[in-house]
């Protein structure tokens, strides 16, 4: 079992069929920073009410404080097999486990894919490659990924790595603006 400690000299590189997952770096961040300020891709990250560059400004400072404190891991894909006209160490996305707790042996996952990778099942490799790192090397019991109720390709991605429906949280807008969260999850049982 994998552990904070053990993970304060890194975190392991993990492999899909198309993909490789690493630790997010330094050098990441441009890279994210202009991901993140795609309007489409940002936009169902977060529920702020705020413009794009602020919300990817507030984004980008989470993933580093959390990142440093190893409450979250985040893992930057980059693309791993044949040749694709993609560069090898090009960010194609980025992977996590948020609100990681040891204790309790929970995690949340979460990924964003630039869009230029949406639609070719690379998320979908991704989520089935964090579960087996969460279940296997981290020992976690349960596994939550959450969604807007609206971004229902996040909502195939969750059911394909066959995470259930627990709940929703229902929108706080009177609007209608900001939809309602679909919280998904899966347990060790469940998985194996």
């Amino acid at each position: 079992m994998l552990t904070k400690e053990m993970l304060r000299s890194g975190l392991p590189e993990l492999y899909a069929h198309r993909v490789r997952l690493r630790q997010l770096r330094a050098e990441d961040y441009p890279a994210l920073e202009r991901m993140l300020s795609d309007p489409l891709v940002i936009r169902y990250v977060n529920r702020i009410r705020k413009p794009v560059y602020a919300r990817m400004r507030r984004l980008v400072a989470q993933i580093k404080v959390a990142g440093d404190s190893l409450d979250s891991l985040h893992f930057a894909v980059e693309w791993h097999g044949r040749n694709t006209g993609v560069t090898p160490s090009q960010l194609l996305g980025i992977a996590s486990f948020q609100q990681w707790n040891e204790g309790t042996g929970e995690a949340q996952l979460g990924y964003i894919l630039d869009r230029p990778f949406w639609g070719q099942g690379l998320a979908t490799e991704i989520v089935e490659v964090m579960l087996k790192f969460g279940f296997g090397s981290l020992k976690l019991k349960r596994i939550e990924g959450r969604c807007q109720e609206d971004n229902q390709a996040s909502v195939r991605v969750l059911v394909k790595n066959k995470l259930r429906l627990l709940r929703i949280i229902r929108s706080y807008d009177p609007s209608g603006e900001v939809p309602n969260v679909l919280v998904f999850s899966i347990t060790q049982g469940d998985y194996a």
